[in-house]
């Protein structure tokens, strides 16, 4: 069972906080620090290499990505590999991958687009 820690910052330490997380969350950030082998430091790269290997042209969310190992990782993780991926994304900081639309269930849709030259 997981459990939540609360804490509180100055404008000055969260402002900090902020820019050494850089593009992580910053609860990945301190988890990171204290905990180098965490759940999401295993699962994000995977989910960047198998993104990947998607064909062009592929309609794909992150669930479909990871098939029935999806079932095996943690809530709190799915969120954040579903956050940091969608930031990603929209910063041009996955090659040749767009977002799409939200269906009804507000998951996340991607397409993989081919490299432009």
């Amino acid at each position: 069972m997981s459990k939540v820690v609360q804490m509180t910052f100055t404008d000055e330490q969260y402002a900090e906080l902020k820019k050494r997380a850089g593009d992580q969350i910053i609860q990945h950030y301190l988890l990171g620090r204290e905990f180098p082998k965490n759940d999401f430091e295993k699962w994000f790269p995977e989910l960047l290499l198998r993104v990947g290997e998607i064909r062009n042209g592929t309609k794909f969310n992150i669930k479909a990505v990871f098939g029935t190992e999806w079932i095996n990782i943690p809530k709190g993780i799915k969120l954040s590999l579903g956050r940091v991926f969608y930031q990603q994304v929209n910063a041009s900081k996955v090659l040749n991958v767009h977002a799409s639309e939200r269906d009804k269930a507000k998951t996340q849709w991607y397409i993989k687009k081919e490299e432009t030259k």
